[in-house]
């Protein structure tokens, strides 16, 4: 399994979609219109915040939870490997530690969730899944690039409110704190402020190549099937060119 890590807005899901296709294996999205708690949640900064921690964060708990069931299954009955996860287990923790740290999860509901989280992925943790993924993939990208990210994006709930600011800094640096001190899984950083891989198809192939290049590898990934996602690459360029010909 391979997670992408980032914080809000760096491009998990763009980047879930072009691995997930070029590896033709499944993507895992967080859909925000599955998620109507999110509003509330922005809603009243500090006060919202503070109120509806506990309750969303048990919805995307019981939300990735599922998308891992479904992931472990189609591994256990089609033999599928490297599913791509644009959100986990892990990276709900690191928000919820991060509403904690702020003070705006209070601690006996943060100590239930955190025993929630832990019993499910205890619960999964076995064949054909160790509880932890075969590679993450961190990106990571300047804060003012982050908040940029999530100005383009344009969901209202997101930015009209302008102490978010403070929230979505918070936010960037339990990532960057998780980062360093992460350990149980193999981390491939990104520099997301470099590679362009949204709207630049040289810099978007250029990340996938070095990720596949680390699922070769660490075994995740045959020489066989290296070939044939050139291939299939290839194949796609040139009926493009046939296209706008």
């Amino acid at each position: 399994m391979i997670y992408i890590q980032a914080p809000i807005g760096v491009g998990k899901t763009a980047l879930t979609n072009y691995l997930s296709e070029d590896l033709q294996t499944t993507g895992f999205y967080e859909k925000v219109d599955e998620m109507p708690m999110l509003k509330e949640f922005y809603s009243d900064g500090a006060k919202s915040r503070d109120d509806k921690s506990f309750a969303l964060q048990i919805a995307f708990l019981n939300y990735r939870y599922r998308q891992l069931r479904q992931a472990i299954h189609l591994q256990a009955t089609q033999g599928e490997r490297n599913t791509v996860f644009d959100s986990s287990l892990l990276s709900d923790s690191l928000m919820a530690f991060n509403l904690y740290k702020r003070g705006e999860f209070p601690e006996a509901m943060y100590n239930l969730y955190i025993d929630l989280n832990r019993n499910m992925v205890d619960n999964v943790a076995g064949h054909p899944f160790n509880g932890a993924p075969d590679l993450i993939v961190y990106l990571d990208a300047p804060f003012e690039l982050m908040l940029e990210r999530i100005a383009m994006r344009g969901r209202a709930m997101e930015t009209s409110d302008p102490g978010l600011t403070d929230y979505y800094r918070s936010v960037w640096e339990t990532y960057k704190a998780w980062y360093d001190s992460y350990s149980r899984s193999v981390v491939m950083r990104i520099d997301a402020g470099r590679y362009d891989f949204v709207h630049d198809e040289t810099d978007r192939m250029a990340v996938l190549d070095a990720i596949e290049d680390k699922l070769e590898a660490l075994g995740c990934l045959t020489e066989s099937e290296r070939e044939d996602i050139r291939r299939r690459r290839a194949a796609k360029a040139a009926a493009t060119v046939d296209d706008n010909d």
